[in-house]
């Protein structure tokens, strides 16, 4: 039987359907000692976004909505060609961001961690589901839905969140839980994303429809 499109927003965003992302929300993305920082220190902090992604979290869990968080790791060993030759243009030679095992890849400390039930994916790519289980793992939880946040915008959540759509989810975007260097390839992109791919809300307006949808369980 071919399914129906879904076309009203609090169908899309209904918990039973959903999933959200915590993407790249590492030290050396969003730490003021990490790489970025380091090595762009005239940009913006990107660390507003973690007390909208954290509760984003406390109300995924609250809705019974899937947690995935993503994960980049890099280094020569584990790398493709590709990428390895991304690292002389970005002066990551001998500083690697990510690099596999350092502090650098762990996620910041003040991002609400993990659960047993959340799925945790190293990837070594820019897209989140390149080489790693995250489709299987949305499948099985049935999950239709997409909710992509962390860093950077224009990058690895657009990535991710793009190739999600280009297998079959619905995808949207929290607003102030993603954030980018540029504030104009921030809004760039997700003028971009809106147009084509899905809606971008709030923090807020997801955890409305969540608390809409009278699934929420008080949070302890």
């Amino acid at each position: 039987m071919v399914k129906q499109p879904l076309t009203e927003m609090a169908d899309v965003l209904a918990p039973k359907r959903c999933a959200l992302l915590v993407i790249d929300v590492q030290n050396d993305f969003i730490h003021p000692q990490g790489w970025s920082a380091r090595h762009a220190p005239e940009t913006p902090s990107l660390r507003h976004v973690i007390p909208v992604i954290n509760s984003l979290i406390a109300g995924a869990r609250g809705a019974d909505v899937p947690i995935a968080y993503v994960c980049m790791e890099h280094g020569p060993e584990i790398d493709a060609p590709n990428y390895r030759a991304r690292y002389a243009a970005r002066a990551m030679i001998d500083d690697i961001l990510c690099a596999a095992g350092g502090w650098g890849a762990k996620l910041d400390d003040e991002l609400t961690p993990p659960m047993r039930n959340d799925l945790v994916v190293v990837r070594h790519s820019y897209d989140g589901f390149a080489g790693t289980p995250l489709d299987s793992w949305l499948r099985a939880a049935e999950v239709e839905t997409v909710i992509g946040t962390g860093v950077v915008t224009n990058l690895c959540v657009q990535t991710t969140v793009c190739h999600a759509f280009a297998l079959g989810y619905y995808v949207a975007v929290a607003s102030d839980g993603t954030a980018a260097a540029s504030p104009i390839e921030h809004d760039m992109t997700l003028r971009n994303f809106s147009q084509f791919f899905g809606p971008v809300l709030t923090g807020t307006e997801l955890l409305e429809h969540w608390s809409r949808s009278g699934t929420v369980r008080r949070m302890a």
